[in-house]
């Protein structure tokens, strides 16, 4: 089974806490990339979002969305206490006076701004914090994969019917070729008929001359490499694994690299025609691959 790399999903989870949402959106990358953004409330669990993350997907760019709303009860906790904004006023107000401003500059505005130097007010329930997050996290992850998967069935069946269009022209191929040499021989023949009139001195070159041509133009391993390279990217596209991306551009590689071979072998028209047929399918696979996990 492949997974697409493109993907989206979204959760709400309303506790005691408060109100979260979040919306994960996934892409093509070469590698996996996690993006989070976190309020300030979460951020001493991101090591273990990623890893949570991680665990799941194995290839893309992962961006993460976190918006949270404390509950009624929790606002009050979250905000600086009034011991704490009158002392910060206090100390602005003394320290105002000696650089020789207006105490009326230090209004709760500017208090607010400065909460910088005051300690920060959390939620005390991390217990409840983290199962939030993680069950936001575990509902959106599994919407993702959904759609990944359901992609990746797209992708599949358009791959199959590019690699079997492949092996047909493979196949054109393997039965062309040995028509090439013959008619290679057959004309090369008629030409020293008309040079040579010794039939023993005709045959004798022609076997060399048959020789050398079947040598340059002989496609056999070529064809057989890439019939099992084709074989293979079919076994892995049915495989159980879902992170078979890489291997399936290794694979597509090693394909392209035959057909390079056997077209710069080609001595036929057909043979030509259908080794171009099969790098424009290489080419168009390639592109799929770019977002298969």
């Amino acid at each position: 089974m492949i997974n697409s790399m493109t993907g989206f999903g979204a959760s709400l989870v309303v506790s005691k806490v408060g109100k979260l949402t979040l919306e994960i959106t996934t892409i093509n990358k070469r590698f996996l990339e996690v993006n989070i953004f976190l309020p300030k409330v979460f951020s001493s669990f991101e090591t273990e979002i990623r890893k949570y993350i991680s665990s799941k997907i194995v290839r893309g760019q992962v961006s993460l969305k976190f918006e949270f709303s404390p509950s009624e009860k929790n606002i009050s906790s979250m905000l600086p206490s009034a011991a704490n904004l009158k002392s910060l006023k206090m100390g602005w107000e003394k320290l105002s006076k000696d650089l020789g401003f207006k105490k009326d500059e230090i209004t709760l505005e500017f208090l607010l701004s400065q909460t910088k130097y005051i300690p920060e007010e959390k939620i005390k329930d991390v217990a409840s914090l983290k199962k939030m997050i993680f069950d936001s996290a575990g509902k959106a992850i599994d919407s993702v994969i959904q759609m990944r998967k359901k992609e990746g069935l797209v992708i599949k069946a358009d791959l199959e019917k590019r690699i079997i269009a492949i092996k047909k022209q493979l196949l054109s191929i393997q039965k062309k070729a040995p028509i090439t040499k013959k008619n290679f021989e057959k004309r090369l023949k008629t030409k020293f008929e008309d040079i040579f009139r010794d039939k023993s001195e005709i045959e004798d070159r022609l076997l060399k001359e048959v020789a050398i041509f079947a040598d340059k133009i002989d496609i056999t391993e070529e064809i057989l490499r890439l019939d099992n390279h084709l074989k293979e990217f079919l076994l892995l596209l049915k495989a159980k694994q879902t992170s078979v991306g890489r291997k399936l551009e290794f694979l597509l590689q090693e394909c392209l690299r035959e057909a390079n071979t056997i077209a710069s072998k080609a001595s036929d028209a057909d043979i030509s025609r259908a080794a171009v047929a099969i790098k424009d399918e290489i080419e168009k696979i390639k592109e799929q691959l770019q977002n298969i996990e």
